[in-house]
């Protein structure tokens, strides 16, 4: 007699059409290879203000929509600040789930999914969804989606992790030790790292780095800025966030006498083009600053010499590329995540020249090196492995 195999029905949510889907794509490739999954994505990143990358998931059984039209991105995004404005983004959020995402949702889950993978548990929407599943008790595996630091407004960040999932894939053994600080049992803490990062490592960059050689004007010294929306982390205002890029290149006037010396600033998605323009145009030297929007950022990684960050998961990228890497001091909260004090970054600090400190973070230290490949192994676990690690945890979920 033959065995009937159960197909199993998988929802992945998806928000961010960049680094969720480098997540979750490569994950139900593999199912599908590999098993009896029917798998759904459901993506909130029309909600978001992005378009829905429907495209990216060739294998999805299904790709939902929600809502099904894109909504523009908030014009105040950036600019919260205040208990008033935090009141009334609260209220904004809550009509918002009730008008546009409750229903649709709803509707959805009603053919009910052996297990849900969310990226979030605790950011809105997703601390809703959350809900709605423990509500119709529906399991739910939370892959990690980025570096934990607090964030200086937002509670959510403590209540990441805490949302009662089923188990939560951690990218390395210091994020299990996170999610343990947290209160999160330590039998639901799997450090499969992230498959986004097996693409990373699987990838031969060279080539597409040359192609952007060839469309680029590159100098033979090209620092790389990677921006991120640090204003609506909370950490600053928009205007703030400008004038701080605006003192960082004044700063750093004299490295420009050099010619060949150029300043690559690559823009986060929820960035403006058009803020970063008005800052660097007025500048005499605007020609060796060169600003990023749709260009890929790993090859970046191949053409630059150092990279800078402010408070992003970029930073450990640009570590595993390895790359030197700069963190530049946020006015009022310092260096954000670990980056300097596990003495794998440089922090790039207010109060000394900037341009000599550049001149130090480009001059090669060999001491970081073996600091930096132990600290890049404890935060990510199973770089070319992960992908198969997050199927299998799926498997014994489910």
């Amino acid at each position: 007699m033959n065995r009937v195999l159960k197909v199993q029905l998988l929802d992945f949510f998806i928000s961010n059409p960049g680094h969720h889907v480098a997540m979750m794509q490569p994950v139900i490739a593999r199912l599908k290879q590999q098993g009896h999954y029917q798998c759904r994505v459901i993506s909130l990143c029309s909600f978001r203000g992005f378009p829905s990358p429907s495209d990216r998931f060739p294998l999805a059984d299904d790709f939902i929509s929600i809502p099904d039209r894109q909504i523009r991105p908030s014009p105040t995004a950036g600019k919260q600040g205040g208990r008033a404005s935090h009141r009334l983004r609260g209220v904004a959020r809550e009509v918002s789930w009730q008008l546009m995402l409750q229903r649709p949702l709803r509707h959805t889950l009603q053919t009910r999914p052996d297990l849900v993978v969310l990226p979030n548990d605790a950011a809105f929407p997703y601390d809703h969804i959350m809900k709605m599943l423990h509500g119709r008790d529906i399991p739910f595996l939370l892959m990690q989606e980025g570096i934990r630091f607090p964030l200086p407004t937002d509670k959510e960040h403590d209540a990441y992790g805490r949302g009662g999932a089923a188990a939560i894939a951690a990218w390395g053994e210091n994020s299990a030790a996170y999610f343990r600080q947290v209160g999160v049992p330590a039998e639901r803490i799997y450090v499969t790292g992230n498959p986004r990062f097996d693409f990373v490592r699987q990838t031969e960059w060279q080539t597409m780095a040359a192609q952007l050689t060839s469309q680029l004007p590159l100098g033979q010294t090209n620092l790389l800025f990677l921006s991120n929306p640090i204003d609506d982390q909370g950490f600053c205002t928009t205007a703030e966030k400008m004038a701080l890029v605006h003192c960082f290149i004044t700063e750093i006037t004299p490295l420009f006498e050099n010619p060949e010396f150029r300043l690559l600033i690559k823009l986060h998605g929820r960035e403006s083009l058009a803020d970063f323009t008005g800052v660097c145009a007025p500048f005499p030297f605007a020609a060796q600053i060169l600003i990023l929007q749709n260009e890929p950022l790993y090859p970046l990684f191949k053409l630059a010499d150092a990279a800078i960050v402010l408070a992003s998961t970029v930073g450990l990228e640009a570590l595993l590329f390895g790359l030197p890497l700069g963190v530049l001091e946020i006015p009022g909260t310092g260096f954000v995540f670990d980056y300097v004090s596990s003495d794998v970054a440089q922090g790039l600090t207010w109060t000394q020249p900037m341009a000599a400190q550049i001149h130090s973070l480009l001059t090669p230290q060999p001491e970081r090196v073996i600091a930096t490949e132990k600290y890049v192994y404890c935060n990510l676990a199973s770089v070319g492995n992960a992908t198969q690690q997050v199927v299998s945890l799926i498997k014994q979920l489910v």
